[in-house]
């Protein structure tokens, strides 16, 4: 999010945002002042969504009960922070489940892969649950994910 002062028109201008904090980002914070022109990148709008601990678990069972039947699981994601949010879900969810540990995870994104630098760089700006846990080990160093 940045804003501009143009010929003393403040503009807000923001990528696409959420108000909810998800597993690695803090929810954005609302501006202290109050722009002229506002433009918002927006996928969902005004829609509401479960709670992401609802998504994520309705995610993992799907992705789960799959694996269990014989099947597979291909996931496109286009966008980078959802790119980074599953991949860590992934992860997590397979340290937590030693019997999938021999059901190996790709992601095919050299994009999402130059992207890991980034969100590895700016800690700071992760969640409290990421930021506490990259003082012991590095969330973004994946046990059992790896790029192709």
């Amino acid at each position: 999010m940045f804003m501009a002062d143009i010929a003393g028109v403040r503009v807000l201008y923001t990528g696409d945002y959420s108000r909810e904090e998800d597993c690695h980002l803090c929810a954005a914070e609302i501006p202290q002042f109050s722009p002229d022109i506002c433009i918002i990148e927006s996928t969902y709008g005004v829609q509401l969504h479960q709670p992401w601990n609802v998504r994520e678990k309705r995610f993992t069972y799907v992705i789960h009960s799959t694996i269990s039947q014989g099947g597979r699981v291909l996931i496109l994601a286009f966008a980078l922070g959802h790119a980074q949010e599953l991949i860590l879900i992934l992860d997590e969810y397979w340290s937590n489940h030693p019997e999938l540990n021999n059901i190996p995870i790709y992601y095919a994104s050299p994009l999402a892969k130059r992207c890991m630098v980034v969100y590895q760089t700016y800690i700071n700006s992760m969640n409290e649950r990421i930021y506490n846990q990259f003082a012991n080990s590095n969330p973004f160093d994946f046990k059992h994910i790896s790029p192709l």
